[in-house]
Order: C-alpha cells, then sequence, then structure tokens
C-alpha cells in the first residue's frame, strides 16, 4: 500500500470531530448478537439448572386400594381354601368311588352266593320230588313246597311242573294247580316279581322219567334281604363319605388359619420395612436428603436390597445436588464475567469519526469468550483499534482477555497521548498478559493507531492474521501484514511496527482465525480466499451492514456444523470527502 502524506483535513470535520472522539472514548456497550445476521443469540446468560428444591409433595393419602399386607392375606387365604378345597374334593370323589366300587363287589358276591343257594336247592328238590311226581303225589309236592318256604324265609314261593309244562305243585295257596306255565325244562334263573317283591327265579329240569320229558322246578329267592344290606351299606357309605369330607373340611380349616396366621405374620415382616422404606423415600422428596432406610432382617433379598439402593441413590442424590448448587454458582459467576467482558467490550452499533468509520463484533463460542476488540480515541485526531485472540476459549481465556482489555485501555492512559504508538501498545499488551497468564495462557492480537485527518495507520501484529484490504475504487485486495511472537510466552518478547497509507474508498477487516478457520460438513476450512470473495461481494455496504454480512457468510458456510471457536470482526470504512 503506497505511503504518504495527505492535507489536513477540510475545514468541516472540525466541527464534529472531538465530539465523536469524546464519544468513542467513553462509550463500553455490552455486545449483543441479533437474529438480523442468523446467529445465535448470545444475551446474558442465566443459570441453567437451580438447586432442587422441595415441591408440593403428592397426596398419598388419597391413593385408595388394600395395603400389601391385605393383599398378601387375602391372596394367600384365597389359595390356600382353594387348594383345600380341591383336596376335599377329590378325597370326596376317590373315597366315594372306591366305596361305590366295594358295594359293587359285595352285591355281586350277595347275588352270587343267593344264586348258589337257590340254584342247590332247586336241584336238591328236583332230586327229590321225582319219585313223587312219577306217582302223581300232588299233595306231598305241595306240602314239601310249603315246608320249603316255611323253614327258609328268603324263599317266597316254590312251584312244580310237569313235561307237559302243567303246574302241579305251588306253595303259594291261591295259585291254580294244572294252569300250564310256559316253562321250558332247563336250568337257568331270571330276575321277577312276586307280590310286589323283586326275586330271583332259579329253574331246575326235573327228570321223573315220562315219556313227554322233562318237569321244571321253580324257586323264587326274595332279594329283600339283599337290597336291605346293600342299602345299609349304602347308608355306610354315606356316612364315611361325610366323615372324611367333614375330616378334610376342618383339617383345610386348620390349614387356613394357621396359612393365615403365617401370611399375617411374614406379610407384616415384609410389609414393616417398606413402610419405613416408604416414609424415607417421602422424606427425601420433602427435601430431607439426611433420610436412609434401616436393615430389614428377614424381610427377603429384594426388600434389603431396595433399602441398600436407596440408600445408595440418597447419597448420590446429595452428591449430585451439591454439585448443581456448584454449577449453579459456576454458571451465575460465568454470567457476571460474561456481564464484564460485555461491558469492556465496545457495542455492535458502528462509529463514525470524520471519514472513518469503525464497527466491530465478538461472536463467542461458549458463554464466554476469549476474542476481545476495542476502539477508543487517542486524542483530537488519532483513533486507537486493537484486536486479539487468547489461546481457547471459556471462563480462563474470557478473564484472561478481560484483563488484556483493561491493560490496553490503561497503556493508553499512563502515557501522553504523543507517546503512544503501536509498537508501545503491543509492548505494553504483551508485559501485562505474561503477567497475568504466568506462561499458561498466549494471544495473537493485532493493533492499529489511525489518523483520520491523513489516513496515516501505524499497526503491529504478533502471531495474528493480517488485516485485509479493499478498495471500493479500484477494486484491489492488499493486506496489512506485521510479524511478531504471540503475546503472553515471554515478557521480553520484541515487537515492531509498520505505517501505511489509507487510500479514499479503502476498507479494512481485522478478524480473528475463527472466522477462516470454520468449517462446513465435509470439514473444509472457510478460509481467506472466500473472505476476500465475500468482502468483494459487500464492499458497497457501510462498514456495521458489510461486517454482518460477513458473519452472516461464515454462518451460512458452517450451517449445521457447532460453533468451534470465538468469531471477531472489525470494519474500518475511511471514506474522506474529495478535496475541492
Amino acid at each position: 500500500m503506497p505511503t504518504g502524506s495527505t492535507p489536513p483535513p477540510p475545514p468541516e470535520y472540525t466541527g464534529t470531530h472531538s465530539r465523536e472522539l469524546t464519544a468513542l472514548r467513553g462509550e463500553h456497550t455490552a455486545t449483543r448478537m441479533t437474529g438480523a445476521m442468523g446467529l445465535p443469540a448470545t444475551e446474558g446468560t442465566h443459570t441453567l439448572i437451580a438447586p432442587l428444591e422441595a415441591g408440593e409433595l403428592p397426596n398419598v393419602a388419597a391413593i385408595r386400594g388394600l395395603r400389601l399386607d391385605q393383599l398378601l392375606l387375602l391372596t394367600t387365604g384365597a389359595m390356600v381354601i382353594i387348594i383345600v378345597g380341591l383336596l376335599a374334593a377329590l378325597s370326596a370323589k376317590t373315597t366315594e368311588s372306591q366305596l361305590t366300587e366295594a358295594s359293587d363287589r359285595f352285591t355281586q358276591r350277595l347275588q352270587s352266593q343267593a344264586r348258589e343257594l337257590g340254584q342247590t336247592v332247586s336241584h336238591t328238590l328236583a332230586l327229590t320230588s321225582a319219585t313223587s311226581l312219577r306217582d302223581n303225589n300232588y299233595a306231598f309236592l305241595t306240602e314239601v313246597a310249603r315246608s320249603i318256604i316255611a323253614d327258609n324265609r328268603n324263599i317266597l314261593r316254590v312251584q312244580m311242573f310237569d313235561a307237559d309244562s302243567q303246574l302241579v305243585a305251588d306253595s303259594d295257596p291261591a295259585a291254580k294247580l294244572g294252569s300250564s306255565g310256559g316253562r321250558t325244562a332247563e336250568r337257568r334263573w331270571a330276575s321277577a316279581f312276586f307280590n310286589g317283591q323283586p326275586v330271583f327265579e332259579f329253574q331246575e329240569p326235573l327228570d321223573y322219567g315220562a315219556q313227554a320229558g322233562k318237569g321244571v322246578v321253580v324257586i323264587s329267592y326274595s332279594l329283600e334281604e339283599l337290597q336291605k344290606q346293600l342299602h345299609e351299606l349304602e347308608e355306610a357309605n354315606h356316612a364315611a363319605v361325610r366323615a372324611n369330607t367333614l375330616r378334610i373340611v376342618g383339617l383345610g380349616l386348620g390349614f387356613v388359619v394357621l396359612a393365615g396366621v403365617l401370611a399375617a405374620y411374614q406379610s407384616r415382616r415384609i410389609t414393616k420395612p417398606l413402610g419405613v422404606l416408604t416414609h424415607r423415600v417421602m422424606q427425601l422428596a420433602a427435601g430431607d436428603l439426611g433420610a436412609r432406610a434401616g436393615t430389614a432382617p428377614g424381610a427377603g433379598r429384594e426388600v434389603t436390597t431396595l433399602g441398600v439402593v436407596f440408600n445408595h441413590m440418597a447419597e448420590r442424590i446429595k452428591v449430585l445436588l451439591e454439585d448443581v448448587r456448584a454449577k449453579a454458582q459456576l454458571e451465575r459467576e460465568v454470567s457476571l464475567a460474561r456481564t464484564v467482558q460485555e461491558t469492556l467490550l465496545p457495542g455492535r452499533e458502528a462509529v463514525t469519526v470524520g471519514p472513518l468509520r469503525l464497527a466491530g463484533l465478538v461472536v463467542p463460542a461458549d458463554a464466554c469468550g476469549g476474542d476481545w476488540w476495542f476502539r477508543a480515541a487517542l486524542d483530537d485526531r488519532r483513533v486507537v483499534i486493537g484486536i486479539g485472540d487468547v489461546t481457547g476459549h471459556g471462563l480462563s481465556t474470557s478473564l484472561v482477555a478481560t484483563s488484556a482489555t483493561s491493560g490496553f485501555a490503561s497503556a493508553m492512559t499512563l502515557r501522553e497521548p504523543s507517546q503512544v504508538h503501536a509498537q508501545m501498545l503491543i509492548t505494553a499488551l504483551n508485559v501485562t498478559l505474561a503477567n497475568v497468564g504466568r506462561g499458561e495462557h498466549q494471544m495473537s492480537s493485532a493493533l492499529a493507531v489511525i489518523d483520520v485527518y491523513n489516513g496515516q495507520i501505524d499497526y503491529a501484529a504478533g502471531g495474528h492474521p493480517a488485516a485485509a484490504v479493499f478498495n471500493r475504487t479500484t477494486g484491489q485486495m492488499a493486506s496489512l501484514p506485521a510479524r511478531g511472537p504471540l503475546l503472553g510466552a515471554n515478557v521480553a518478547s520484541e515487537f515492531t511496527s509498520r505505517q501505511a497509507q489509507l487510500r479514499p474508498g479503502d476498507i479494512v477487516v481485522w478478524y480473528t482465525d475463527g472466522l477462516t478457520e470454520a468449517r462446513d460438513g465435509t470439514n473444509r476450512l472457510y478460509g481467506t480466499q472466500r473472505l476476500a470473495a465475500a468482502l468483494q461481494a459487500n464492499a458497497h455496504l457501510p462498514a456495521d451492514a458489510l461486517r454482518d454480512a460477513l458473519l452472516a457468510d461464515v454462518r451460512a458456510y458452517s450451517a449445521g456444523q457447532p460453533q468451534r471457536d470465538d468469531i471477531t470482526v472489525i470494519v474500518a470504512e475511511f471514506s474522506p470527502a474529495p478535496s475541492p
């Protein structure tokens, strides 16, 4: 950039210049972001997590339902009753089945004995009656039949038929002898009725030597005694079933009572520690962080484990609450640090000093940033501009940046304005940072002293990107290169300054590496070439609008990606009125 001198400013600048410089000296407006650039708002931070406080506890008294011990008692009792009932029913059924089977066997045995007796009597009678029947001595046969009835109360009737199936003898006085009986001469037995009573009829062939064939003896054996015995047996069976059922029911009731007592005892043993644990939980919910659950021997491994876990959880809640409170306190301190930093930084509004218009802004990556910039009137014709980037970002870097800004301002006030120049300012800033950071923090910085009348600029830098310069009239790009080490590394570091001449239409852009090192989705850097293209494309805008356009462009480039570093942009627009 060509150097030289410029005629003194025209008289029309004199009337307003001193007032603008005075305003520049006293302005310390907190930097704020707006949505106009598409950038996230960074207004004063608030406490993100407040200390935990006990809110209104739920009305547990309104919870309806059975208690756990009642549920255990009811379910255990119901289960025992069902099991005992099923066992009683199964036992009764089994007993009844066994008794029925025994009764059937007994009945079959009685019937078999009755048949054998009947068959024996009928066979004997057939043998002894053959002669009388052959001699036609029917009266004797009738007497024999009646004597048999008299001697055996289970034999109700005795009949004899000849070979022609004619009734020849009958123990029943009402019987009509000589009638046809329709009997066949064969041995058999069958069920029948006599005088309304069930009987077994035993039939035995009677061989008395007749040419027509054999006769038949029929004995009707009464089943009354058999039925009586069977009835008695059935009554005995029912009595046995009832007695067995009563025994089982009594035993079941005893089991129910015993199970109820055991269930009540065990449920109380289990639910009592749960009740205590519930009370401790309510205490913890009410804010009593000292609430702890005691040991619960015999309550079961799960209840014991629950108590141990609750105690561990209570300890963790206490620790976490302390952490939350500490974090809340830290956030309040960060908020205070941010407020202090914003107070020391110039505002986002552009300031015009004669033909020079200045606008800058810091966009921190965190609540507090490590970037800073400064503008102030040195005297009635010179303006000082400073920019810096402390390594890293966060609270510690913001404190270092705040100290650097304060040191920068102090360096200006401790010297006469005529003795202040870029080399002295950057040297003083290096000493301040080295003493504050103690070698743990370093900073890149660029300083410039501009004469607003003639456009002469005295600048110095330490490890900072060179400012970009674009001339609206010629469309040429240039820079303000300056070399120097990072500030804060060594108190004895040496810095040099350089001079240049601003031309009408020149736009100077200072920035921190957070702008050029912003990355897109493919991890590519924004870079200085894109910055130059954005500067050329928006050079027609005034200083504050150009600054916002540059920030919006880098924001659009890295859309969707987190901001990794603080970004600072300062735009100086030199537009003196043309000479007459």
